[in-house]
């Protein structure tokens, strides 16, 4: 597959790691793919563990796996939040099912031990989860980049350049396919003011809690 004829789904949830999200998605927008950030909500505001907001260009009930070719799932705390939801979860599983490249690196690994994909495969991602992965029944690996047919996985920042050509050079593998006419909006990466992350009940009396990001001068 001709890169410039590729589409990228890219997974954002509150607490991403700042490099592991926008690292691939320029990498990858700069190498001519049509790169879509998609979030639980289109148009909701996402912090990073520092503040940094990204806008999700899709959600996740708006798309389905034959939209895209492949799919990077970034780390920091957010895989806890993006393996909750079960429409998510659903989305790798189909990208998965189909073949397509799945690229995730450092806790990313949550996110596909929820998915049931890594069992007796090669895999690798931050050592702090390899039990989690283990259990999962990967063949944990304690190297930066690892390659199991269209699974590719990574350890942390510092591997983004490896991580991001293995996931240009599982591109190029695929065939051309016919794609669907739909397109999203982009979103910039322009800073212009950090994103406050605050808490609130799922439901009234509810011990649990979801994480959610404003802007400063929005409503809470």
């Amino acid at each position: 597959m001709r890169i410039e004829n590729a589409r990228v789904a890219v997974l954002v949830e509150n607490m991403y790691q700042e490099l592991e999200l926008w690292y691939p998605v320029l990498r990858l927008r700069e190498a001519g793919a049509a790169v879509t950030i998609v979030g639980p909500t289109a148009g909701e505001v996402y912090a990073s563990k520092l503040g940094y907001p990204a806008v999700a260009e899709a959600g996740i009930e708006d798309v389905d796996p034959g939209d895209f070719d492949a799919v990077v799932v970034p780390g920091g705390f957010s895989p806890e939040y993006l393996r909750r939801n079960p429409a998510i979860v659903d989305f790798v599983r189909g990208i998965d099912g189909r073949g397509d490249p799945v690229a995730a690196i450092c806790h990313a690994g949550w996110l596909l031990a929820t998915a049931g994909i890594v069992n007796g495969r090669n895999v690798t991602s931050v050592p702090v989860i390899k039990d989690d992965v283990i259990h999962a029944g990967g063949n944990w690996r304690n190297e930066p980049v690892v390659v199991d047919g269209n699974l590719i996985t990574s350890q942390l920042p510092n591997d983004l350049p490896a991580f991001a050509r293995e996931i240009l050079r599982g591109l190029e593998r695929m065939p051309e396919r016919e794609k669907p006419g739909r397109s999203f909006p982009r979103s910039s990466a322009a800073y212009h003011q950090t994103a406050l992350l605050k808490n609130r009940a799922q439901a009234a009396g509810s011990a649990n809690y979801r994480a959610y990001a404003v802007l400063p001068g929005e409503r809470a």
